[in-house]
C-alpha cells in the first residue's frame, strides 16, 4: 500500500485493476446475498402487498445480473478469454463479446474518470466507479467484516477477502500511469490538465526509480530523470500562470 490510499480520489491507483474488479464482485454478491435473507423470514407476510414476493424476486434476478456483468468484468481484467466467458454463459464468444463489450469499456472509462461529467454548479456529480472500485481500502474492510460475521468457516479469518487480492506490480502500476497519461490526450478538443500531467509524470518518474533498482536497469533511471524535468518545468508553468 502506498500514500495514494490517503486520497479519496487516488487510493484505487494503489491496487491492481484486478484487485478492484473483484472487491466490486464481492460487493455485489454480499448485497445480493443479504437481500436474498432478508426474504427467508415469513414474520411481515400477512402484511405483504399481492404480488409482492414475486416482485422481490424480480428485484434479486436484478442484482444477479449486476453479479453477472461484475463477474465478466473481473473475467476480462484477469485476461480470461470471450471464448471461455462464452462457454459459461453458453453462448459462442463472439456472442458474449458482443452483450458485454459496452460494460467493458465502461469499466475501463470509470477507472480514469470515476464521475460522470456534470454541469460546473452541480451539487453532486454522478459517480461512474463502482463504489467498492472507488475506495477500496474501506470496501475491503467492510468485505473482510462481513465474511467473517456471516460464513462460519471465515470466523477467526484476519482478511478473508482482502488477504487474497491479486497485488499490484510494479509494471502493471506503470501501465495505470501510461494509461492515465494518455488518456489526459483522449479529448482533442479539450487541452490535457497541467496539474494533472505533472501529477502523473511525477508518479512515472517514481515508478522508473523503482524499476532502475528492482531489474538492474541504468536506462531506467536515466528515463527517471528526464521524467522529473518534465514535471518539474510544467509544474513551474503553472506556478507562473497562478
Amino acid at each position: 500500500m502506498t500514500d495514494a490510499e490517503h486520497d479519496p480520489d487516488s487510493e484505487r491507483y494503489a491496487y491492481s485493476r484486478t484487485a478492484l474488479a473483484r472487491l466490486a464482485l464481492s460487493s455485489e454478491l454480499r448485497d445480493l446475498a443479504d437481500s436474498a435473507a432478508a426474504g427467508v423470514p415469513t414474520t411481515h407476510d400477512m402484511w405483504s402487498r399481492p404480488g409482492e414476493a414475486v416482485g422481490d424476486a424480480v428485484d434479486l434476478v436484478r442484482q444477479a445480473q449486476e453479479v453477472l456483468a461484475r463477474a465478466v468484468i473481473y473475467e476480462r481484467q484477469k485476461h480470461t478469454s470471450w471464448e471461455a466467458i462464452g462457454e459459461q454463459l453458453d453462448m459462442k464468444k463472439q456472442s458474449a463479446h458482443e452483450r458485454y463489450k459496452d460494460l467493458i469499456e465502461e469499466w475501463k472509462l470509470a477507472l480514469q474518470e470515476p464521475f460522470h461529467p456534470a454541469p460546473s454548479d452541480a451539487a453532486v456529480r454522478g459517480r461512474r466507479l463502482h463504489d467498492a472500485a472507488y475506495a477500496p481500502t474501506t470496501a475491503g474492510r467492510d468485505l473482510d467484516q462481513w465474511v467473517r460475521e456471516h460464513i462460519p468457516a471465515h470466523h477467526e479469518t484476519d482478511h478473508p477477502v482482502t488477504g487474497h487480492l491479486p497485488a499490484l506490480t510494479t509494471a502493471e502500476e506503470m501501465v495505470q500511469v501510461l494509461d492515465a497519461l494518455n488518456h489526459l490526450y483522449s479529448d482533442m478538443h479539450t487541452p490535457p490538465d497541467p496539474a494533472d500531467r505533472a501529477r502523473l509524470t511525477e508518479r512515472k518518474a517514481a515508478l522508473l526509480d523503482r524499476i532502475a533498482i528492482e531489474e538492474d536497469r541504468p536506462e531506467a533511471a536515466v528515463q527517471a530523470e528526464e521524467a522529473r524535468a518534465l514535471a518539474a518545468q510544467l509544474r513551474a508553468d503553472i506556478d507562473g500562470t497562478a
